[in-house]
């Protein structure tokens, strides 16, 4: 037994390090059949590099479970956990199965393609950014020599600055290791003279702090950027590859995403970015490009002409929603204010005694919540239907009763107005039948308005006034709601002056 072990164990522990010898990622099929795709995400900008990786979870129809990568170089570390820029070996994270994806925008280099395969997804510069008042000082390579610069470590920003020192031995720029973030933060406040980052980057960076950083000059070679995958999943990397290409299209899930993140369209910036190229490449970026967006233009042109239709709709229900409750606020204000002027009335009218005052103090509340210039107030005689005027508000006359006699044609409409019991309303009346006077001029009145006021179907008085602007409803409804106050407490006064006692001499009585 002893024996059969001892030759086991060998085989065993050979067979053993064969299997991990052979060790790969995970293929497409693996992925779907375990129903979730490993991202693994690193750098400054993972939030972003996880939305766009979820958007590629989505178009294979899978959840992405994502993991933060303790540092930038842990994508490209081996078994032992050590980076060897120069071996050639699949990245542990990738062939261990861990990470199914690094959609960390890598810029393709070739000292990373011999670690994984990387899918390119768009085309790069890397540039130099500054404070503003360097651009006259900094406006090419040559005038970094010399200079202090920070970069985020292990990144191709900072390998352009060591190759850049390779070759500028006696005036080196100093490089400062610092997260992205903080590189950016030591150049603006002149801790650092510069940063190097890619174009895509620097957009974003400068956007958000224009007084303080510029982009000045781009540097190095154009550069392709892609998402790394393990080099044993070639239905992987066909698929990513048609994901990238389904995605250069206005509105896609990445161009929105580009847009959010550097205030940039990935579309917006393939334009840009062929700038960048000497090469010509701008004809093939045009064809992939430009039928595309004509098609989505014009498919944007018809969306804007259906929402402009839609927009316009829902502007008209928003104008009428306004508008009811305008009204509705306007006519609980209306509510408030008869009901304020109803107060005022009673309150006016508590310790009134005699008719005459009843007319004084229920022409002065209407004066209050009505536009008049002039009124007259008379009661009617019950027997003959006689006027008799009790109070005026204004004018020039002295009594109430000169009032009603200085205009014999307002004195028709009342009598009109009395044996009718309606309302008469003349609207403009002219200067033929009353001006409106005070101590300062005189004018014409908008409109002249005479109510009945109406006690158990009888009309017992009937006021006259005389309005410097037109009568709305609403100061119709409030003569409505004052009427039978008024009605009420004038047949009050009539009834107990009727039976009140006659006067009689004091110095007669004493004698007889």
């Amino acid at each position: 037994m002893h024996t059969l072990l001892r030759t086991l164990l060998p085989v065993m522990a050979a067979a053993a390090l064969a299997g991990a010898g052979s060790a790969h990622g995970r293929t497409l099929a693996e992925i779907r059949n375990t129903g979730e795709l490993r991202v693994c995400v690193a750098g400054s900008s993972a939030d972003f590099y996880r939305t766009n990786a979820q958007e590629f979870a989505r178009y294979l129809g899978v959840p992405a479970r994502v993991e933060n990568l303790p540092s930038w170089d842990a994508q490209f570390v081996n078994a032992q956990g050590v980076v060897q820029r120069d071996a050639r070996y699949e990245a542990a994270p990738l062939a261990s199965g861990r990470c199914d994806l690094y959609p960390n925008d890598l810029h393709i280099t070739p000292w990373r393609e011999q670690k994984m395969v990387l899918v390119p997804y768009f085309s790069t510069r890397n540039v130099v950014v500054a404070r503003p008042d360097a651009r006259t000082i900094l406006r090419s390579p040559d005038d970094l020599a010399g200079r202090t610069a920070a970069v985020q470590a292990g990144t191709a920003y900072e390998g352009w600055l060591r190759s850049y020192n390779a070759t500028n031995k006696n005036t080196p720029i100093t490089i400062h290791p610092l997260p992205t973030a903080q590189a950016m933060q030591a150049v603006a406040q002149r801790r650092a003279d510069f940063t190097v980052i890619a174009a895509e980057s620097a957009f974003k960076w400068v956007r958000d702090d224009l007084d303080n950083l510029d982009l000045l000059f781009p540097v190095g070679e154009l550069t392709q950027v892609g998402w790394g995958i393990s080099p044993n999943t070639p239905d992987l990397e066909q698929t990513l590859s048609a994901f990238f290409s389904q995605s250069r299209r206005v509105g896609s899930g990445l161009d929105i995403s580009w847009r959010n993140k550097y205030g940039v369209s990935l579309m917006e910036y393939q334009m840009y970015s062929a700038s960048f190229d000497t090469d010509h490449q701008w004809r093939d970026l045009l064809v992939t490009w430009g039928i595309p967006a004509g098609s989505a233009l014009a498919g944007l042109l018809l969306a804007m002409a259906f929402w402009a239709r839609r927009l316009h709709r829902e502007v008209a229900r928003h104008r009428l929603t306004v508008q009811a409750l305008r009204e509705s606020q306007q006519q609980m204000h209306d509510e408030a204010a008869r009901g304020q002027a109803v107060s005022d009335l009673l309150r006016g009218l508590q310790l009134v005694d005699s008719l005459e005052a009843f007319g004084q103090v229920t022409l002065r509340e209407l004066a209050r919540h009505l536009p008049l210039g002039q009124s007259l107030i008379a009661v009617v005689d019950g027997s003959d239907q006689r006027l008799q005027a009790l109070a005026h508000y204004a004018g020039t006359a002295a009594t109430p009763s000169q009032a009603l006699a200085d205009f014999p044609m307002t004195t028709g409409l009342m009598a009109r107005c009395a044996s009718t019991a309606e309302p008469v309303l003349v609207e403009a009346p002219g200067p033929q039948y009353l001006r409106i006077r005070s101590g300062l001029g005189h004018c014409t009145p908008a409109s002249l308005l005479l109510v009945p006021i109406r006690h158990a179907g009888q009309v017992v008085a009937v006021i006259e006034m005389a309005s410097t602007q037109p009568l709305t409803p609403a100061h119709r409804e409030l003569l409505a709601a004052l009427e039978p106050i008024v009605a009420t407490g004038i047949h009050r006064l009539q009834k107990e002056t009727a039976s009140a006692p006659p006067h009689t001499d004091s110095h007669r009585e004493a004698c007889c």
